[in-house]
């Protein structure tokens, strides 16, 4: 018999201390934690030795017509660590001059836009001069009506000596008639010239756009313009990505055990508890608390000066009293459970439970 699994169950009000110490089935010991931490760092190292590989296949020496594209290891890193390599390019002599040649052009053009960038800094400075186009318009209306004036004076004249002749004079009918007719043939002169001159004005609009545009262009041509081609190689391989330790997830894996490990010990502790219950139960200990009753309602009172009350615990209806009431009245009547709630030994209160 364990004698500390003995005194616990008289300290839980058990019937039968002797029985609950012997049935007592201890848990089985935890099996030893994976070595999570060692399996992630087995695996980087791993992913870092086939990075290395490929990085190595990859790096193919290149001969061309322009020249050749050679990799080495460099010195430092034979001595240890991960390998580090560098990538000589040596170019033919045309593959050279041509080279230099694209270089001189480059240098040239960069002056030339150097300059280009001056002037459109000049022309952006000066705001667009849109009044020019009115002023254009107004010009050449200017230059019709030159004509026209001489011309309808003219024709007025001969107009109004022709209705003399016929004996039409100023004010009849037929004289007012012709002179109208004659102004409305002058009015539509003077209106298709005022047209024509308005239709100046999107054609010097587009014109002066034009000049102020120049510089913008000659710059965008001098920066897009075409240009020597260097000789090509095919890119570098790029170091291949090795995942490292993944710590996060080795502790996460580290707290699913350990939680785990919690949740059978919990699990251990309520199949005890169930238990101790069980053989309560058989003492008529049952739990009696206050705290875990709801619905309370007083019907009667005990012998011992304690109220009689129905309620409702655990889902179930029952009549009965209330713990702190007996502890007060007969401690010994009371036992505590190991959740903290109080029991009450109804046996030695003659029944009242139900």
């Amino acid at each position: 018999m364990d004698k500390a699994r003995y005194l616990q169950a008289i300290r839980q009000g058990c019937v039968d201390p002797w029985a609950a110490s012997v049935l007592w089935k201890s848990s089985p010991s935890a099996p030893p934690a994976p070595d999570y931490k060692g399996a992630a760092e087995s695996t980087a190292s791993g992913n870092l030795e086939a990075a290395k590989q490929a990085q190595q296949a990859n790096m193919v020496n290149q001969n061309t017509p322009y020249g050749s594209l050679q990799y080495t290891q460099d010195a430092v890193s034979r001595f240890g660590g991960n390998p580090s390599y560098s990538s000589n390019i040596t170019l033919s002599p045309t593959g050279q001059a041509l080279l230099d040649a694209n270089n001189q052009s480059s240098l040239g053009l960069a002056k030339l836009q150097s300059g280009a960038e001056g002037r459109v800094e000049d022309t952006l400075a000066q705001p667009f001069d849109q009044q020019s186009v009115q002023d254009t318009a107004d010009r050449a209306y200017k230059n019709y009506t030159q004509r026209l004036d001489p011309q309808w004076a003219a024709k007025e004249e001969s107009e109004r000596a022709r209705l003399a002749n016929q004996g039409l004079v100023s004010g009849g009918e037929a004289y007012t008639n012709a002179m109208r007719d004659f102004s409305n043939a002058r009015n539509d002169a003077y209106t298709q010239a005022n047209t024509a001159s308005i239709g100046t004005m999107p054609q010097t609009m587009q014109l002066a756009s034009a000049l102020r545009n120049m510089p913008l262009n000659e710059l965008n041509a001098l920066r897009t313009g075409s240009q020597v081609t260097n000789p090509q190689f095919s890119g570098s391989p790029q170091q291949q990505t090795a995942t490292g330790a993944n710590y996060g997830a080795a502790a996460g894996q580290q707290g699913q055990y350990d939680q785990g490990l919690y949740n059978a010990g919990v699990g251990q502790a309520n199949s005890f508890n169930s238990g101790l219950m069980q053989l309560a139960g058989t003492a008529a200990m049952f739990m009696s608390d206050r705290r875990l009753k709801s619905n309370i309602v007083r019907i009667g009172e005990h012998p011992l000066g304690i109220g009689i009350y129905k309620y409702d615990i655990f889902g179930r209806h029952e009549i009965g009293v209330m713990a702190q009431e007996v502890m007060d009245v007969m401690p010994s009547a009371v036992g505590l459970h190991p959740s903290g709630y109080m029991m009450v030994n109804y046996a030695a209160l003659g029944g009242v439970h139900g």
